[in-house]
């Protein structure tokens, strides 16, 4: 792979961007609350917290390693299942019985929870210990690189490709060290639904210091190969009620490192991944090296110390997923595989734009992944991970479709118009569709915009003209979502929100859609409403058990980033020439509604979704997707200096006397004024520069 000059400067030290991430950013309870300004007028109807970790992992990785409590929804940290409302804890402190492999990241409920090959350091004969949850102390993390200590044991992790290391360094003789292959999921003191059975399991001692496990997690065959490093090793089965499950390291001496690998095909895979690991101290340089180069795509100028720290957090957490999983095979889909596309309906908005714009080798595996998926299994579903539980179809439809469009507009070299018309077609013949064949609808009308905004996507992107005339006729259905008043039907059910939530998401038709809401001077009213201008104040529901409440609520308020549903709604504005709102809005979001630390998330970061947002909010520019075109917001920086996918750069250059002046006078796109605050997606990964002059 040849690097660019950004990717070259970073590995030469010359960019050493990793200093400005928290990787603890969003790993705890929010403490995004406001008593005044307008943050204060939206309102908060999903989790309060971020469910980010600080695992060490690589930019898009398939290996992660990290401290294990059993806590919602990760693994990690001391959260019971949480949806809205207070938090119930594992404990009141830090803990930890371990360190797992495999996460989620920022999501809530997805019915499967990885967490697999949990390893224990203990002392003594009594292997039972294990088990138990105990203080996790002096926790440090950086991008590539975890440590804390577990039982007076220093614990280190990091990375090396698709590999684990783990460096445990005993404060006294008679250290161990367990491996335990059994666990599926969270804690089982939650319920069957946050844990699985991990079936056909098969563990064999293959030398003093080699052990291998093989499982079906959630209908996934794993293969599991750990080897540990150290003074005369010797290995031996972990067994319960007579039947193994893991594996007892013992060893001489006070330090011991163990790799760890994984493979979906074989255990040869995950023998020769072993084979070329890096050295631990070589591995946490190597990860920082290569965050680096994956970071320094963006290079951004203010002086604006937590601005910077909030940016480069933001983009940390919005490269974790998905997941690159080269030469592996995933429920029978070989060749280009992504998995952990975990939360499509609100990874598509903003968090694949982000990889398709920035990150050329990624951002083609993505594409053609997504077309493999449905090539594989006859559908592209919402969710896509380890495991053959596909979640949340109720959340959206073609979201897929929309998403290689977006590929195809900026310019991906791995999509093709006859690749996207397959999947369309493959989509429109599945069983749910059938009523929407007919008359044009579905149960949830949020799904008639998902499919009538694919169909108009593609039927401008395609030259078959028998699809398109199908495609243009379908479109057609999407009145059929709005009531009379111009909001969406009372008629249907909304998934974590109501009709409000939804009826100001930026379709490809927008004219139209101002056109039925009552023109712009109504829409522009309509969307004041949403977003509190003029109005009070709301009160977050904060206690523990708040769900009815918050469900009867009736604000209709913007979720003010605490959600992905209405995230991309403040651009609605540009439609109804008032920018001034959506330049309002944007600097409160970048200003409040996002801030430092483990609380500094507004809400769940589902996959990336929430961080993206902020990265192209603080930018001033905004992927719709399924539209071909970026949106111009308001840039929160002095500058920008982005590294594209296709070589070319963009350029962003902010012009403002004081930091009051918020809002855009103009802004020029290679030194033509833009009037209507939309450029190409295909133009823009031309390169070139885009100037904002405030006012």
């Amino acid at each position: 792979m040849q690097l660019n000059d950004n990717e070259v400067n970073a590995i030469m030290g010359r960019y050493d961007i990793c200093k400005y991430v928290d990787v603890f950013y969003g790993n705890g309870e929010t403490d995004r609350f406001f008593e005044d300004g307008l943050a204060s007028k939206w309102f908060y109807i999903k989790a309060l917290c971020g469910n980010t970790t600080p695992h060490a992992t690589l930019p898009f990785g398939k290996m992660s390693v990290g401290a294990y409590s059993g806590g919602y929804p990760t693994g990690y940290g001391t959260h019971r299942p949480n949806s809205c409302g207070g938090i119930k804890k594992l404990a009141d402190i830090p803990v930890a019985r371990g360190f797992s492999h495999l996460h989620q990241s920022g999501t809530g409920g997805m019915q499967y929870y990885y967490n697999y090959a949990i390893v224990t350091p203990f002392y003594g004969e009594d292997a039972s210990v294990i088990d138990e949850l105990v203080p996790l102390k002096n926790e440090e993390a950086a991008p590539g690189y975890y440590k804390a200590s577990l039982r007076n044991v220093l614990c280190e992790l990091t990375v090396d490709g698709g590999v684990a290391l783990h460096r445990y360094t005993f404060d006294r003789d008679g250290g161990r060290l367990a491996i335990d292959f059994s666990n599926n999921g969270l804690s089982k003191t939650f319920s069957n639904m946050f844990y699985g059975t991990v079936e056909n399991p098969k563990t064999e001692i293959v030398s003093g210091d080699t052990v291998r496990f093989a499982g079906d997690f959630f209908g996934v065959r794993l293969y599991f190969c750990a080897k540990l490093t150290c003074r005369s090793p010797h290995a031996a089965l972990l067994e319960r009620e007579g039947k193994p499950f893991g594996a007892i390291f013992s060893f001489e001496g006070r330090s011991a490192q163990l790799t760890v690998a994984f493979s979906t095909v074989s255990f040869e895979c995950t023998e020769a991944a072993l084979e070329g690991v890096a050295p631990f101290d070589a591995a946490v340089e190597k990860a920082r090296d290569v965050w680096n180069s994956r970071l320094a795509v963006f290079r951004i100028d203010t002086d604006d110390a937590e601005l910077k720290q909030k940016f480069y957090s933001n983009l940390y957490h919005s490269l974790i997923k998905p997941c690159d999983m080269t030469g592996e095979r995933v429920l029978g889909v070989a060749e280009d595989t992504v998995t952990d596309l975990a939360t499509l309906w609100d990874q598509y908005k903003t968090a694949l734009p982000l990889v398709y714009l920035c990150y050329p080798e990624m951002g083609e595996k993505i594409a053609k992944g997504i077309v493999n998926v449905s090539r594989t299994l006859g559908k592209i579903p919402c969710s896509f991970g380890l495991s053959n539980v596909f979640p949340c179809e109720e959340q959206a439809k073609m979201l897929g479709v929309l998403s290689l469009c977006d590929a195809y507009c900026m310019g991906n070299n791995n999509i093709t118009v006859d690749d996207i018309e397959e999947c369309i077609e493959r989509e429109l013949v599945r069983d749910d569709f059938d009523r929407f064949l007919k008359d044009g609808y579905f149960d949830r009308y949020t799904h008639i915009l998902d499919v009538t905004d694919a169909c108009l996507s593609v039927a401008g992107l395609t030259e078959d003209l028998r699809l398109k005339e199908k495609l243009l006729g379908l479109s057609e259905h999407w009145k059929k979502a709005y009531a009379q008043d111009g909001l969406m039907s009372e008629a249907s059910k909304y998934y974590e929100g109501d009709r409000y939530t939804y009826s100001f998401r930026i379709q490809k038709n927008m004219a139209a859609r101002v056109e039925l809401a009552g023109g712009k001077e109504r829409f522009a009213a309509m969307l004041d409403g949403f977003f509190g201008f003029g109005g009070e104040s709301v009160k977050q529901l904060t206690y523990i058990g708040a769900g009815r409440e918050i469900e009867q609520s009736r604000h209709h308020r913007f979720q003010g980033f605490n959600n992905e549903c209405d995230m991309e709604a403040p651009y609605a504005y540009i439609y109804a020439d008032r920018h001034d709102r959506l330049c309002e809005i944007i600097h409160e979001c970048v200003s409040r509604s996002f801030g430092l630390g483990k609380g500094g998330l507004p809400g769940n970061n589902d996959s990336g979704g929430l961080s993206s947002a902020f990265v192209w909010n603080t930018l001033g520019i905004f992927p719709i997707s399924g539209s071909g075109e970026f949106l111009v917001g308001a840039p929160q920086v002095d500058s920008a200096d982005i590294e594209l996918a296709t070589g070319n750069p963009l350029k962003i250059r902010v012009f403002r006397k004081h930091k009051q002046q918020i809002y855009v006078d103009r802004v020029t796109w290679n030194g033509e004024m833009i009037r209507n605050y939309k450029i190409p997606m295909q133009e823009l990964t031309r390169g070139g520069t885009l100037c904002f002059y405030m006012k």
